[in-house]
């Protein structure tokens, strides 16, 4: 998009500005544990505060997503979703979509089935979350091979239990078979704070959902932006659909900089 777009949605009120957290604002790490927010993101986010709604949405659970942001007077969305919470996790308690809370248990059983195959899948880590959670495997020595033997241990039980699986780079989600996605996250978002102008930035197959969804509502009359942050292996789908590209979390760390600025600037 242009300057002049930019500069038209931000103009809009109620404004609202929602964030990916892992390869947005935190560089990729080996390990969910070691990501860290860019240096000046946490900053900027408290200066956004001031000038629109402000949202992590994540797949990690709340708790996690606000340990890494720690930001007061945002809203933590998790698990691409299914928890919410409207302020850090320690200020307010964390909600649980009432319709999730039939699958905790059948995402505990698959979890409990991988813990018990650990020792043969090396470089593998488990991420659990209230439903469902996340396998990482990208510092296996095979990723590919890796790859296939997860998902030979899931499908069949995943099926069984009515549990979704989806992938991601170097990851396998387990997933409830609900609609809820980042997508569904977004709209609810918006709906929510009555938004008439709305960004989103990430760059992953799961934020592929909120990029899509970003369209139908610009269909519906609301002036909206994606924002893609490219990486080696982003998706083409991902640069298809984004408005915006920018190149690693450098380049989101310095556009999340310049709109801050901007927003920041006396209005004529």
């Amino acid at each position: 998009m242009t300057s002049i777009d930019l500069a038209t949605i931000l103009g809009q009120q109620p404004l609202g500005l929602i964030f990916d957290i892992d390869g947005t604002l935190a560089s990729m790490t080996p390990t969910p544990d070691g990501a860290q927010l860019w240096p000046g993101v946490a900053e900027d986010l408290r200066r956004l505060r001031q000038y629109g709604h402000v949202a992590i949405l994540t797949g990690r659970l709340v708790e996690d997503g606000a340990r890494i942001v720690n930001v007061e007077g945002l809203t933590y969305i998790g698990t691409h979703g299914l928890e919410w919470c409207d302020d850090l996790p320690t200020q307010r308690s964390v909600q649980l979509l009432p319709e999730a809370q039939p699958y905790a248990e059948p995402g505990k059983q698959l979890f409990d089935l991988l813990e018990q195959q650990l020792s043969s899948l090396p470089g593998v880590i488990l991420q659990r979350k209230r439903v469902g959670g996340t396998v990482h495997y990208r510092q296996a020595p095979s990723l590919e091979e890796t790859r296939k033997q997860l998902l030979a241990l899931l499908e069949v039980p995943a099926q069984r239990l009515k549990m979704r699986l989806s992938e991601g780079r170097g990851l396998i989600e387990i997933l409830t078979p609900l609609t809820v996605n980042k997508g569904e996250a977004l709209r609810r978002y918006v709906q929510r704070f009555g938004l008439q102008g709305v960004i989103f930035a990430g760059d992953d197959l799961t934020d592929l959902d909120a990029v899509l969804e970003l369209r139908r509502l610009r269909h519906e009359g609301l002036a909206t932006m994606s924002i893609i942050v490219r990486h080696a292996g982003t998706l083409p789908a991902m640069l298809e659909h984004g408005d915006y590209v920018v190149d690693d979390v450098a380049g989101m760390a310095e556009l999340l900089h310049s709109i801050v600025d901007r927003l920041e600037q006396p209005r004529e």
